[in-house]
């Protein structure tokens, strides 16, 4: 996807809430946050108690290890970066983290289940990539249509469900194995990491969250509260705010990232055509910058790709028969304390694609708005 940053301006806000129910916060989000680019990450731990809370610390960390973000100069170098390079990071960064997460739980017996989600955003200029395993999930809220559009696809017996034609979106609301996914990091050495890539529009709006927000919130109302706020640190209050009024049921995760006008970019260049007698609209171009990866630590297992796609009907034969790879235990109706252990079920084939590219949408220009919290970003819970 060619590089359209020139003349735009990154405004994110990261927040979490342990919630109204639970005794700790097993999500943690992260910002490494740029003028004209941010990498945002949502990672929704499971396994009880705090195996899922450590879980999801060590992707974070892992994510930042493999993709070298220690340091101002590093995070800037990523974001000269070609797709495919950045696209490789990604998945290779996640996979490292999987690897992690697995020898900790085989180090630590009180370990043993734990598991995280992990929703990684790349967002330069205009330009969106999305490493995706779980089933925390992006949303595209557009700005002219008002219209959201999740970008994900989750990874979980529901969704196959769905899919596959055996229950309809009104049933998968409230089915009572909602919480239990066939793909999570910590489960197997070869995970599969799902890439996405899409375009915002100025204005437009992405929003990463875990599935506390969407066990409360629906998605048009997501669209509404971000459409509504201007500086994305309100944005995500107010949404963590509605999932804790409606009964705050899990820990809650959002980070908002909204894309602007560069105003000052734009009075500069008009003042630069008005002393060259140039009136012509700029053209976006990516300037190629030499760039040397730091070398990733070599993953631990061989990693494979799955080229077999299942049909609807092919998932719905393998439903009936196996079941999935990994149930989040802090969610189902016994306490997390009495197993800290998720239960295996390989060889699960879900009916989505591995990789998705996105139709470009079309958005409006308008006014930016001011804000107090960009790059806003926590990690312990919000009471």
């Amino acid at each position: 996807m060619p590089f359209s940053g020139d003349g735009i301006r990154l405004r994110s806000s990261a927040r979490t809430s342990v919630g109204q129910v639970r005794e700790n916060n097993e999500d943690s989000v992260h910002l490494w946050p740029g003028q004209q680019f941010v990498l945002a990450v949502v990672a929704d731990g499971m396994g009880g108690a705090a195996a899922g809370e450590e879980a999801s610390r060590m992707a974070i960390e892992a994510i930042q290890s493999g993709l070298s973000l220690r340091t101002r100069d590093s995070i800037e170098r990523i974001s000269s970066m070609p797709d495919e390079d950045i696209s490789e990071q990604l998945r290779d960064s996640i996979q490292q983290a999987n690897l992690s997460i697995m020898q900790r739980a085989v180090d630590e017996p009180d370990m043993r289940g734990m598991g995280t989600t992990v929703t990684l955003a790349f967002v330069r200029g205009t330009d969106v990539m999305i490493a995706h395993v779980g089933d925390s999930r992006a949303y595209q809220v557009n700005n002219l249509s008002r219209k959201i559009r999740q970008i994900t696809s989750d990874h979980s017996f529901v969704e196959a469900l769905l899919a596959a034609g055996h229950i309809t979106p009104e049933q998968a609301l409230d089915h009572p194995m909602r919480n239990v996914l066939y793909r999570a990091l910590g489960q197997t050495e070869d995970v599969d990491v799902d890439i996405y890539q899409s375009r915002l529009e100025v204005h437009d709006r992405l929003v990463l969250c875990s599935d506390g927000l969407t066990r409360h919130v629906k998605p048009e109302e997501i669209a509404e509260v971000a459409l509504a706020e201007e500086n994305p640190a309100k944005a995500s209050k107010q949404l963590i705010d509605l999932a804790n009024e409606r009964g705050g049921e899990d820990n809650v995760s959002v980070i908002v990232i909204l894309v602007e006008k560069d105003i000052t970019d734009e009075h500069a260049d008009t003042k630069s055509r008005s002393l060259t007698g140039e009136d012509e609209e700029d053209t976006l171009v990516l300037k190629d910058k030499p760039f040397t990866r730091s070398a990733l630590q070599n993953l631990e297992a061989p990693q494979e790709s799955s080229s077999a796609e299942s049909t609807p009907d092919d998932a719905a034969n393998s439903l009936s028969k196996q079941k999935m790879q990994a149930e989040r235990i802090s969610d189902s109706a016994e306490p997390a304390t009495s197993n800290h252990m998720m239960k295996a079920y390989p060889h699960f084939s879900p009916p989505h694609p591995v990789t998705t590219t996105a139709n470009e949408t079309s958005g409006s220009a308008g006014q930016s708005g001011e804000g107090d919290g960009e790059g806003y970003d926590t990690r312990a819970p919000e009471q």
